[in-house]
């Protein structure tokens, strides 16, 4: 009795560990698989997208991949320190998913963006260098404080720089070298076009004076000389047509009229050779004395000092010369202005007392000179 009663124990445990087992097969069997195949799938496209630069030239795509890859590997954690039977990949299955369409996308896309980004430098650096030129050919000269002129030293090194790393392939440092030198060159722009702009005012003023100029020269069948500050050119004009033209240098501050003796400034206006001094009879080699300072620049100059924009122990100056010595690249005189002596010599022997001299900011407009 007492053995059939330990013989039906027996094999009701049997029975219940046998459901136990079949039951815990049933959910090894049956339990979702962590999903590694997709793992190792992202990484991979992840991996080719990095060596395609995809986090530089496509980062909005690749950064998502990347998160969202995190965020996978954030819940498969979470879901293996769970009890077996109760874990569930689907989540982390699915932001595994979208981490490889994100990658995928990352990684179709950042040649193209490359492409872009290659041609949008070009034709940005492009400009950066015709405003460098711009600046070179016709600024160069302009009386400019020392911070703006560095201003276009560094956009010049800047876009030498940019050049140097487009060449070696790396368009993300050129890119930057470039946007560096572009708001160097836009701070000084602003100030620079702000000076062209008030000196331009005067532009109407000028272009009556040298084409009344041309004209004389022509009713006169004689030389005239016209002297363009901007483009720092005297311009020899013989029966109303260019005969030749020089390289010429001013006072310091020749942007703008003079106004007193000792300004440094080259004055404007249309004047005329009252004497001509030979070789010895000048300090500059050879000269030609013009009549500054004439019945407009008194009037101006009592205006000025009425008004208390100079002071009114200034003197108005004079002595102003069309002289040698010059051919030094640089902007040296007093107020006058100077010629290298070879083209003083030649100047000199055309150019008589009478003949019309007339000085003006710029022969061309601004939107011409900058176009």
């Amino acid at each position: 009795m007492k053995l059939g009663w330990k013989k039906k124990l027996f094999v009701s445990f049997g029975i219940l560990l046998s459901i136990f087992v079949i039951v815990y097969m049933v959910l090894i069997l049956t339990m979702e698989k962590p999903p590694l195949t997709e793992f190792k799938s992202c990484q991979s496209i992840l991996a080719k997208a990095k060596r395609a630069n995809a986090d530089v030239y496509s980062p909005e795509y690749y950064g998502a991949a990347e998160r969202k890859y995190q965020a996978a590997l954030i819940e498969w954690k979470i879901q293996n320190e769970r009890i077996f039977f109760k874990r569930n990949y689907s989540k982390a299955r699915g932001l595994i998913l979208t981490a490889t369409l994100k990658a995928e996308e990352a990684n179709a896309s950042s040649g193209a963006n490359k492409n872009s980004l290659k041609m949008k430098y070009l034709q940005e650096a492009e400009l950066l260098k015709k405003k460098l030129d711009n600046y070179h050919d016709l600024f160069i000269h302009l009386p400019l404080k020392v911070s703006l002129r560095k201003n276009y030293e560094f956009g010049k090194l800047s876009l030498e720089q940019g050049l140097n790393a487009f060449s070696s392939g790396d368009i993300m440092l050129a890119t930057k070298k470039l946007n560096e030198g572009k708001i160097r060159i836009s701070i000084a722009d602003k100030e620079v076009n702000v000076l062209l702009k008030e000196y331009f005012s005067s532009f109407s003023k000028w272009q009556s004076w040298f084409a009344a100029t041309i004209r004389l020269s022509a009713q006169n069948n004689a030389y005239a000389f016209i002297v363009d500050k901007i483009q720092h050119k005297g311009y020899l004009y013989y029966k109303g047509k260019l005969s030749k033209e020089y390289d010429v240098e001013f006072g310091r501050n020749w942007i703008g009229n003079k106004f007193f003796a000792g300004d440094k400034a080259t004055p404007e206006g249309m004047y005329r050779i009252i004497k001509k001094k030979g070789n010895g009879d000048s300090k500059y080699y050879k000269a030609m004395l013009i009549n500054y300072p004439n019945d407009e620049d008194y009037a101006m100059f009592n205006s000025k000092k009425k008004q208390g924009i100079i002071s009114r122990n200034s003197r108005i100056g004079g002595l102003i010369e069309i002289h040698g010595e010059g051919g030094k690249g640089a902007d040296w005189t007093s107020g006058c202005i100077a010629l290298s002596n070879s083209e003083i010599d030649e100047l000199f022997s055309r150019a008589a007392v009478g003949t019309p001299v007339t000085i003006v900011g710029s022969m061309k407009s601004l939107s011409e000179l900058l176009n």
